[in-house]
């Protein structure tokens, strides 16, 4: 098809020459966009000049795109309507932005080094930077940095203990003070009025000292004293800024049931099957880390024992030093002073002597008081431990004799089950741990009681008709 061009009228008369329009009609030029054609117009154009026509032809192209000026007009406005998307895109995508660029620049050093990413870091956290959690909270709080932690993790132990508000706050401010590898293991005191740049100052310095708990188990407790002792220290510390951490229920398992790992790094300590390590917790004063683990306490505790027992003691087989506990755990709820404790441990040890004492009742108080709180320890929680009086004496109308008791509690009763009771009933100390090394079996006593004059010493008999020639002396019958 050929392009669309102007057409020549016809008239009623003859056609004029080729480059001639009839006199009578204007030529009609159809004004279609794709009807331009550059070559017709310059034919137009010299039709004109030679005479034969004078019509004048539009440019149609020209006339709709407005020439040059429509050009700049419309450049103007798409640089008008891109300011204003690039505008839009500001306002609403910059904090955005902003924020990524502040999150990314916080954990990179190197990103850092450019000034418009440190401007956009320290602008995104903004008070953080300079503002304490809590200018008027100065309490001190105990802050714990391991040597295998990051700046970020420190960063955000602080944040989840609430010393800071962001813990990039902490990462951005160390990076600018270039202290990440200045950052100190161990045990700080921070408080919530600190700035982030005064808590850097405190980690980037020698961690204090920490602080210990005190706890000292007294001679002649049993296990679950020590138990609640521990309970005890731990819902009222002496320093709020060392709590005691120690599992207690962990204590309990692994002191009535030793593992036979912990048993085997002290070869003197040989224990009967299924024996607890009652006996063998030497009572002592400890000071001891907050964080002590359950094991490591016991350990210091058997350590205490072997620093502490006499040598004469530790050199005798196992077997006879586990009954040699047994002995010293009856001397020590026992004596009052320690001039009495060998007499005592003799009378024990003629009193096992079958031949010279075929019933081999040792009627010893203590065991009957031990028995009687056995029961109800195993019918109390370990919470209550804590308010329960130990050893109180166990007194009513039956003779202790016929004071009966569950299966596994009942042959603890020296009043009615001949020989020792089968485990140690307490923690002795040292003095009675010497006496029934060294028991004063000379002198042949059998009895003993309480003078009950004031003097806390004890008198001895080595016949039942002294004994009782004592019970009347010392107010025991009329």
């Amino acid at each position: 098809m050929s392009p669309r061009g102007r057409r020549d009228s016809l008239s009623g008369g003859k056609r004029n020459g080729r480059g001639g329009e009839p006199a009578d009609r204007t030529p009609f030029v159809d004004a279609g966009w794709d009807g331009y054609d550059s070559d017709r117009e310059s034919g137009a154009a010299s039709a004109g000049q030679n005479g034969e026509g004078s019509e004048v032809h539009r440019n149609y192209k020209a006339t709709r795109s407005g020439g040059a000026g429509s050009v700049l007009r419309f450049a103007a406005f798409t640089s008008v309507l891109a300011g204003l998307v690039l505008g839009s895109l500001y306002v609403f995508a910059r904090p955005a932005l902003y924020h990524a660029i502040a999150g990314w620049g916080a954990g990179n050093p190197t990103a850092l080094q450019l000034p418009f990413v440190a401007d956009i870091v320290r602008s995104d956290l903004g008070a953080s930077l300079t503002t304490p959690v809590d200018a008027t909270d100065v309490r001190d709080v105990v802050f714990q940095v391991s040597s295998d932690e990051t700046t970020a993790e420190i960063g955000q132990n602080l944040q989840d203990v609430g010393l800071i508000a962001d813990a990039r706050a902490f990462v951005f401010e160390c990076i600018e003070k270039d202290a990440t590898h200045d950052l100190l293991a161990g045990r700080h005191v921070l408080t919530k009025a600190m700035t982030v740049d005064q808590m850097i100052v405190s980690l980037t310095s020698p961690p204090v000292s920490p602080s210990t708990v005190h706890l000292v188990f007294r001679e002649g407790i049993r296990i679950e004293q020590i138990v609640a002792e521990l309970e005890d220290k731990e819902a009222n510390p002496d320093d709020p800024a060392a709590v005691l951490k120690v599992d207690v229920s962990e204590y309990y398992r692994e002191a009535t049931n030793p593992p036979a790992d912990l048993v085997a790094q002290y070869p003197w300590l040989k224990l009967p099957p299924g024996a607890s390590l009652e006996g063998f917790l030497f009572p002592a004063t400890f000071d001891l880390s907050p964080d002590i683990t359950a094991r490591q306490l016991i350990e210091q505790q058997l350590e205490a024992f072997a620093n502490n027992a006499p040598p004469a003691l530790l050199a005798l087989p196992p077997d006879q030093i586990y009954q040699a506990v047994q002995i010293a755990s009856l001397v020590d709820h026992e004596a009052k002073l320690d001039a009495d404790r060998p007499l005592i441990a003799g009378v024990f040890v003629n009193r096992l002597d079958l031949k010279k004492w075929p019933t081999g009742l040792l009627d010893s108080d203590p065991t009957v008081s031990y028995a009687n709180d056995s029961v109800w320890l195993s019918n109390n929680s370990v919470a209550t431990w804590v308010g329960y009086t130990f050893w109180l004496d166990v007194k009513g109308a039956t003779p202790f004799a016929q004071l009966t008791f569950p299966d596994k509690i009942a042959p603890y009763n020296t009043y009615h089950e001949g020989g020792l009771p089968p485990t140690p009933i307490c923690s002795p100390g040292a003095a009675s741990l010497l006496a029934a090394v060294q028991p004063d079996t000379a002198d042949g006593y059998y009895y003993f009681l309480a003078k009950n004059d004031g003097s806390g010493g004890m008198a001895f008999a080595h016949t039942n008709a002294e004994q009782i020639a004592n019970e009347k002396k010392y107010g025991y019958i009329p």
